[in-house]
């Protein structure tokens, strides 16, 4: 038997396999083209064989196919691509096996698998491009290789200012080290995922949720890939929901109030510090357990009102009674709310509570003052008004009825200008009063109002400012005091003050007329007799009779009633007059009297003729207690706060300094015939003209006695109180 060629047993193998083939010398001519190429490439081995593969297909040479072709015999080295060959429309695998003498090819047709490949890079490129969250890949320095659109939106930077710089500048300096941890263990091939701060291209910070994973090919790590999901928004709910829960916690834990959370069956789940500190119990005492600070007694009602808090509804304000460990009651405001799960199921039960049993006993004590007050005003003798901020009676108590005559029905809610017991013509000089100084109280005011049968009564008027609990004022208060019997008994007081004064003043008075008498009567003898100049002895004895007429006058002004009368007067003038008066009696008791009057002194509204009834009783008083003799120095001028000053110095014997304190006080004298009430009745005189008396003394050296009146700009509310 023959042996066979070996080159014809290598094509028939050649012609077996299912790969195309074909083989070309040295000068591109195809030598061979097994059975599957002439199928693939759509040509006749015939066709072939001996012809020029660049001429046979020439577009081939503008595609890889040729430059790879070259490459192999240029380096004679094998070669392996992949390519498209548009006449045929088809992909090919091609590797080549260079030769000295020739190439030799073997080619696939992968146009399926590549249209499968393809569509998977499209739809791998579509995951990539399309993904919302960041997609990105390292090479195993960490500096960018890809990056897709959702990465550039997360961080606002380009494409080109991520690729090929490391990832490290983009993570907040604080997680860096951390970071780069991660990675490297992705990159030695474990996945990793992990939450870290990226630093936007504006400087802020964008939490991330970034998961790691190795790029492996044949079997080695080539690089990392990334996906990072912003989860900035999540991240500053939980955030704030974990700032919400320790604020909470912190709430519950630092409250004053008692705070406790039970469940639907009522045992204790948790309670605050407040809650052991307030009722004695401690957390572990009680968590598990019944709630143990409900009384008996009101066991009943409190779990009613837990079965509709378990429906949903809520209790604020309760103002209850607990129990205490040790047994004792305390009074509480207490909250109940019902605890929902997010599907709004109730799942337990809250409670909050406060003590408030300083504030109920505070409030017991408000009330029984409240109702003293009440009595107070209720059972009080002088009448009471009380106003509100838009001077409206809101209060009248039943002395005014009595007083007055008009009933609480017909006064409440009346303005203060339309009071009708107020007379019109003073109701003017009130309402200036009020509106220039609401808060500051007025006592004893002096002054008249009308009772309903049309009388008029002198009332002494007090107000005050009313303040509620917050110290803001809320009103005022009016006192009126009946004092109409009591000026009655005032006004015959001072007459028989002044009737004294006239009586002791009579032997001085009697002597100061018996002079001028017996001048006269010894010039009438004179003129009988034809004795001397006569119209000398007429104007001699004209003088004195004047001088008697004088004396006379200011002795019947003192004694003689008269109605208050307040008008502007010179205190100079009225002085000298008063002077007048006890010039006699001060002879009589070797003092002299030393006037000290400065100039421009302004006048005063005063009644002149009480004021001379003070004038005499301090100046008599002055002489009586110089029994040696003396100087009496009596000045008068103007005060720097504008007042008028009227000083009395004697250099009698002085005033014991036990009765310093008393003098004013009825029956209170250093006199052994003396009363007291000279003095009582002349303070009270100045004090009604609003003015002020004070005594400096020291025995046996002296006294001086000051009176301090307004001067006219300031007289007004002294007007009001010495009329009628």
């Amino acid at each position: 038997m023959p042996m066979s060629n070996p080159i014809d047993n290598a094509y028939e193998i050649l012609d077996r396999i299912t790969d195309g083939f074909f083989a070309v010398d040295e000068k591109w001519s195809f030598t061979y083209v097994n059975s599957e190429a002439t199928r693939l490439l759509f040509r006749d081995r015939d066709d072939l064989v001996g012809r020029n593969i660049w001429e046979e297909f020439p577009e081939a040479v503008e595609l890889a196919f040729y430059d790879q072709y070259h490459r192999a015999i240029r380096e004679q080295t094998s070669v392996m691509f992949d390519a498209f060959f548009p006449p045929l429309k088809k992909w090919f695998d091609v590797r080549v096996y260079p030769s000295v003498t020739g190439l030799s090819v073997f080619f696939q047709d992968i146009t399926h698998q590549r249209i499968v490949l393809c569509h998977k890079e499209q739809h791998y490129k579509s995951l990539f491009e399309q993904n919302p969250d960041a997609v990105f890949s390292f090479d195993l320095e960490g500096k960018y290789l890809t990056v897709n659109p959702a990465m550039k939106q997360l961080l606002g930077y380009s494409e080109e200012e991520f690729l090929q710089q490391s990832f490290i500048p983009f993570v907040s300096a604080e997680d860096v080290e951390q970071t780069i941890a991660y990675y490297q263990k992705a990159a030695s091939g474990i996945t990793q995922r992990y939450q870290t701060k990226a630093v936007h291209k504006n400087g802020s910070f964008v939490y991330v949720d970034v998961t790691n994973m190795p790029i492996i090919v044949n079997d080695e790590v080539v690089g990392v890939y990334g996906v990072a999901k912003d989860i900035t928004d999540r991240y500053l709910e939980q955030d704030e929901l974990r700032k919400t829960k320790e604020r909470l916690e912190s709430f519950v834990r630092n409250n004053a109030d008692a705070i406790w959370v039970i469940d639907l069956e009522e045992r204790v789940l948790e309670i605050n510090p407040a809650f052991e500190t307030m009722f004695g119990w401690s957390a572990d005492s009680v968590i598990g357990k019944k709630l143990p600070i409900i009384p008996d007694f009101l066991k009943d009602s409190i779990q009613k009102l837990h079965e509709r808090v378990k429906t949903g509804t809520s209790f604020m304000g309760l103002e209850t009674i607990r129990e205490r460990r040790d047994g004792s009651l305390i009074h509480v405001s207490a909250t109940l709310s019902p605890i929902l799960d997010f599907d709004g199921n109730v799942i337990g039960l809250t409670g909050i509570c406060r003590d408030i049993s300083s504030r109920k006993i505070a409030e017991e004590t408000l009330k029984a003052k409240t109702k003293q007050l009440e009595s107070f005003m209720e059972n009080n003798v002088d009448s009471i008004l009380i106003f509100n901020l838009d001077k409206e009676v809101v209060q009248v108590n039943i002395a005014f009825e009595n007083t007055f005559g008009w009933t609480k029905e017909e006064i409440l809610g009346v303005h203060l200008y339309d009071l009708p017991f107020i007379p019109p013509e003073i109701l003017a000089e009130e309402r200036r009063a009020v509106e220039k100084d609401q808060q500051t109280p007025i006592l004893g005011l002096e002054t008249v109002r009308y009772r309903k049968d049309g009388a008029i009564l002198d009332v002494a008027f007090s107000k005050f400012p009313v303040y509620d609990a917050e110290g803001k004022m809320d009103g005022w208060s009016v006192i009126l005091r009946d004092i109409t019997e009591w000026k009655k008994s005032q006004f015959m007081l001072q007459n028989s003050e002044k009737l004294t004064v006239a009586g002791q003043l009579a032997a001085g008075i009697a002597h100061e007329i018996r002079n001028p008498i017996t001048v006269i009567k010894g010039f009438i003898y004179l003129m009988k007799s034809g004795f001397g100049d006569k119209e000398e002895y007429f104007n001699i004895m004209s003088s004195e009779c004047e001088r008697i007429e004088q004396i006379l006058t200011e002795l019947l002004v003192l004694a003689k009633p008269h109605p208050s009368k307040v008008e502007p007067r010179d205190i100079r003038l009225i002085m000298m007059q008063t002077i007048t008066l006890l010039h006699t009696q001060a002879i009589m008791n070797n003092v002299e009297i030393v006037t000290e009057f400065q100039q421009g002194v302004p006048v005063a509204y005063c009644d002149e003729n009480q004021m001379k009834q003070v004038f005499i009783n301090f100046m008599k008083n002055a002489i009586e207690a110089m029994q040696k003799g003396g100087k009496l120095i009596i000045q008068i001028k103007q005060t720097d706060d504008e007042k008028i000053m009227v000083r009395f110095i004697d250099e009698g014997t002085g005033i014991p300094k036990e009765f310093l304190s008393k003098m004013g006080q009825p029956f209170h004298t250093t006199k052994e015939k003396g009363t007291g009430l000279g003095f009582m009745v002349s303070k009270k005189i100045i004090e009604n003209h609003s003015g002020e008396v004070h005594i400096e003394s020291e025995w046996n050296k002296g006294t001086t006695l000051e009176i301090r009146l307004p001067v006219i700009k300031g007289a007004v509310e002294a007007s009001a109180k010495l009329r009628c």
